[in-house]
C-alpha cells in the first residue's frame, strides 16, 4: 500500500469554489483557477467523463446555464468543448489535463467527483493521470461509492465524504437520512467530512468529530457562514467573498 500522502495544505489555505471566479473569469475555467493560484488559494472543481474518456471540469450535468446550449455534459466528446463557451467570454469547458498544467507545484485541488453510480469509470480515469501528477490534490465526492473507489484503488490519496441536510431533494427519505447522518463513513472511511455550511453545526458532524474526522464546510458565501466555518471547521470553501 502507497504511504498517505501529506494534506496539510488542504487545511492551511482557503479553497475556491470552481476557482476564483467572478463577472470575468467563469466559474470553472482556467482563468478562473489562475486568479485562484495568483490569490494564493487552493482550487475547488468538479469532474464529469466525456464520451471519449477524458475528463471535463464543470458542475451542472447540463451545460444550459453556463454555455446556454441544452446538452448534457456527460454526452459530449472532448472535441465537442470548442463549440460550449462559459458564459459571455471566449472560453470554453475545460479538460482536467489543462488544470493540472496550470495548478502543479503552485496550489492544491480538491476534485470533486460528479458520479450517481458505482462504476468507478470517472474515477479510473482520473486517477490514471493522478498518478504521474506531482502536486497536491484531494478528493470528494457526495457519492459514497465514489468514496469507496478511492479507499480501495488509491488509499495514498485524501478523501471526503461531501454530505448536506438534503433540505427538498428528491431524494429516498432513507437515503437522504443515511447521507446526512454520515452512516456510510463506517465502510468508506472519508479522512475528512465536507459538509453544507448552512446545516454546521450538528450531532452527525460532532460524532464524525470525535472520531478524528476533519471537517470542511461549503460554500461559505456570507459574513455569517464565514463566522460559522471559522468557529467549526478546519477550513471552508468559498465563493462570492474573500476570506
Amino acid at each position: 500500500m502507497k504511504e498517505k500522502l501529506n494534506a496539510d495544505w488542504l487545511f492551511e489555505r482557503r479553497i475556491a469554489h470552481r476557482g476564483l471566479h467572478n463577472d470575468t473569469f467563469p466559474e470553472n475555467s482556467l482563468s478562473a483557477f489562475v486568479n485562484a493560484i495568483e490569490h494564493g488559494y487552493n482550487i475547488e472543481t468538479d469532474l464529469y467523463l466525456l464520451k471519449d474518456g477524458k475528463i471535463a471540469l464543470f458542475h451542472d450535468l447540463n451545460t444550459k446555464r453556463m454555455c446556454g446550449i441544452d446538452s448534457k455534459i456527460t454526452e459530449l466528446s472532448s472535441g465537442d468543448l470548442k463549440n460550449y463557451f462559459l458564459g459571455k467570454t471566449g472560453e470554453t469547458i475545460p479538460l482536467f489535463e489543462d488544470l493540472l498544467s496550470v495548478a502543479e507545484g503552485k496550489t492544491g485541488l480538491l476534485l470533486e467527483f460528479k458520479t450517481l453510480t458505482a462504476g468507478g469509470k470517472l474515477e479510473e480515469a482520473a486517477y490514471n493521470i493522478l498518478k504521474d501528477y506531482k502536486g497536491e490534490c484531494a478528493v470528494q465526492s457526495f457519492n459514497p461509492l465514489s468514496v469507496s473507489w478511492f479507499k480501495k484503488h488509491a488509499p495514498e490519496l485524501w478523501r471526503g465524504q461531501l454530505a448536506a441536510f438534503y433540505k427538498g431533494k428528491r431524494l429516498e427519505q432513507g437515503l437522504a437520512y443515511a447521507l446526512k447522518s454520515l452512516r456510510f463513513r463506517k465502510i468508506n472511511k472519508p479522512d475528512f467530512i465536507s459538509y453544507s455550511v448552512t446545516d454546521i453545526p450538528n450531532k452527525y458532524i460532532e460524532t464524525a468529530r470525535l472520531e478524528g474526522k476533519k471537517l470542511l464546510a461549503w460554500t461559505v458565501k456570507t459574513p455569517e457562514e464565514l463566522e460559522t466555518a471559522n468557529k467549526y471547521c478546519d477550513n471552508f470553501i468559498f465563493e462570492g467573498l474573500l476570506p
